[in-house]
């Protein structure tokens, strides 16, 4: 089941989203939904290494944490983008 939420994205994000979507056969909630997945599986791991939280945070928002790239061609699932 799903729900609609708002959220605030920046501008660059946003015209990166959907520039994305225009080369991909995904609708920009369906790639939403991946990487946000992807990104709470990361964390999940990464939350296991004994890592200090509020270090990392500053890390994900300051841009010095990589992340992992979204290759739309991947994420052409058999079942959907919605599984793990």
């Amino acid at each position: 089941m799903a729900r609609r939420i708002a959220i605030s994205i920046d501008e660059d994000v946003l015209d990166q989203l959907n520039a994305h979507t225009r080369g991909s056969p995904l609708s920009r909630s369906e790639l939403i939904n991946v990487a946000l997945r992807r990104f709470l599986r990361a964390e999940r791991r990464s939350a296991r290494l004994q890592v200090n939280g509020a270090e990392q945070a500053r890390g994900i928002a300051s841009g010095s944490v990589p992340s992992h790239r979204l290759e739309g061609h991947l994420l052409r699932l058999p079942r959907g983008p919605w599984e793990n």
